[in-house]
């Protein structure tokens, strides 16, 4: 096995969580603010001495509930269910075929919306590229599961701009729209700048974290297993939130 793979497979092992403080230091401003900014809120204590986080997983705990509830000043037109997950994450790619079963059943009727993160992983940086390529060109269903497979399945990253449109255009777009729209820095960077706001304003601390109308928040261990997580969205969907139905 080419030492590359030996390298790519090694970040694969624990690739759900942040990077270390090291490694941070080379993430985008917006990553960097994301993080910072929910690692001071895990270390705010109060006057007890127990953090909020600690607090918000005793309380699930003593409630017994599959989701926290979050307080936000996000609405919606429509139902949403977001999900913030990493490419190189085993558990994000274990759930990605219990997460296509249910867009397939709920197309037209939930917007489904896909956050990716590197965690602060720069090898995986190019992923959040082509995924934004990928839903620009419209073609991010596809996609996907593709990006998920190549680097499970293949231990393949995308080594230049010219490797990542060859790819994109296996799924059904020309090389030159997979160019034009790689080279979209602008919209690249506002699009990946929102989803750290996100990620910041949620508090995301590991990948998957599942984010129904901008009020329960749930992971595959609170959801009670990877079979679990989308009933617990049905159950949360038809829940009081600040989205419109349909």
């Amino acid at each position: 096995m080419k030492l590359t793979k030996i390298a790519l497979l090694a970040l694969l092992l624990s690739a759900c969580q942040p990077a270390s403080d090291d490694s941070a230091k080379t993430e985008p401003d917006a990553q960097s603010t994301a993080k910072t900014e929910a690692k001071q809120e895990a270390q705010t204590h109060d006057h007890e001495g127990h953090s909020h986080v600690e607090q918000a997983a005793q309380a699930t705990s003593d409630n017994g509930l599959p989701y926290d509830i979050v307080e936000s000043d996000e609405s919606c037109s429509e139902p949403v269910v977001i999900e913030f997950f990493a490419y190189q994450c085993p558990h994000c790619y274990t759930l990605e075929e219990h997460a296509k079963k249910w867009k397939d059943k709920n197309a037209g009727k939930v917007k489904f919306v896909a956050i990716p993160t590197h965690l602060g992983n720069q090898q995986f940086g190019a992923f959040l590229i082509v995924h934004q390529a990928a839903e620009v060109l419209g073609i991010l269903d596809k996609a996907m599961p593709k990006m998920f497979s190549r680097l499970h399945e293949e231990q393949k990253a995308f080594g230049s701009e010219d490797e990542a449109a060859d790819f994109l255009a296996t799924l059904g777009v020309s090389k030159d729209e997979a160019l034009t729209a790689l080279q979209d820095q602008e919209n690249a960077k506002n699009a990946l700048d929102d989803n750290f706001r996100l990620l910041a304003k949620y508090k995301i601390a590991g990948v998957p974290t599942i984010l129904v109308n901008h009020r329960y928040k749930f992971d595959v261990t609170k959801a009670g297993g990877y079979d679990k997580v989308f009933e617990v969205v049905d159950q949360t969907l038809a829940m009081p939130s600040n989205c419109s139905e349909k």
